[in-house]
């Protein structure tokens, strides 16, 4: 286990402060987006609108077969009644990627569903706007967008260490260098922290000087992992979870949206197929 875990402690709206003892709800299910079981039946709850979406929905998973790196495409439903928009949930389930973002006076819970590449997204804004859709992508826009607006393009290296800095100053210049190379499509660069010796002053300059930004993703399942936006650029911080609750893989990636929260073009074509047989127990 890594000695000196990297401490993130985002502020998300509508999450608790962070010295609330019940931190942990910032990794976990988007509040918003959870719902009470119920059964649905098949037949005769799938209305025509309701059917609409879903088949909008399976044609852009079929279409991602062949272009898996397409942009996000949001399925409004806002024609929905609120049974119809209950009855798509139950049908997409939840799934093990969640994630909270907030960026310009809005907030977003984002849930994706059992079927990998289809996402569920809640939006509520400072003036009390609300909204709903779902997103068929590798990941959903406004991830994509808090990840690129949110942080910075540049960090200052601080010219003065306090006592007990090792390879904190290093590893600043080297992720500065990184950000500022990378292009999308690249291979994302690992710094693993459960391999390099680092000192608790450093974990503390390290995660001091970065910073963060409201934007935080959960995924659960077999390999749990928490994944925190820094404020630099392309950065970010990837920890993985054991069962009992403890970090036992500490990283720094440089790079795009860690690969371990993307749908992959084979997930498009599993959901497409899985999605179609669903549907076909409606009338």
């Amino acid at each position: 286990m890594t000695e000196h875990v990297l401490v993130w402690h985002p502020k998300v709206p509508g999450d608790v402060p962070a010295e609330s003892d019940e931190q942990l709800r910032l990794i976990g299910m988007p509040t918003g987006l959870v719902r009470a079981a119920r059964r649905t039946a098949a037949g005769d709850e799938l209305t025509a609108a309701s059917r609409a979406v879903m088949d909008e929905v399976v044609a852009d998973l079929k279409r991602r077969i062949t272009e898996p790196d397409a942009a996000p495409t949001r399925v409004s439903l806002n024609l929905l009644n609120e049974a119809e928009r209950a009855t798509i949930a139950d049908i997409l389930g939840e799934g093990d990627i969640w994630a909270k973002v907030g960026l310009d006076n809005a907030y977003w819970r984002v849930v994706e569903s059992v079927m990998a590449g289809i996402w569920r997204v809640e939006s509520s804004t400072a003036d009390g706007m609300q909204g709903e859709w779902i997103e068929i992508g590798p990941v959903p826009a406004p991830i994509l967008r808090a990840a690129t607006e949110l942080p910075r393009a540049a960090i200052q290296v601080p010219e003065q260490m306090p006592q007990g800095a090792m390879n904190a100053p290093a590893l600043l210049f080297e992720l500065q260098q990184r950000s500022s190379e990378y292009r999308p499509g690249a291979e994302n660069h690992v710094i693993n922290f459960t391999l390099l010796p680092i000192t608790d002053v450093d974990a503390q300059v390290l995660t001091g000087v970065l910073g963060q930004v409201p934007l935080v993703i959960r995924s659960g399942g077999f390999g749990s992992s928490r994944v925190f936006a820094t404020g630099l650029r392309h950065v970010w911080a990837v920890q993985y979870i054991n069962g009992m609750g403890n970090v036992i893989l500490d990283t720094l990636e440089v790079g795009g949206v860690p690969i371990s929260v993307l749908a992959a073009r084979e997930d498009f074509e599993d959901s497409a197929e899985r999605l179609s047989e669903v549907l076909l127990a409606f009338n």
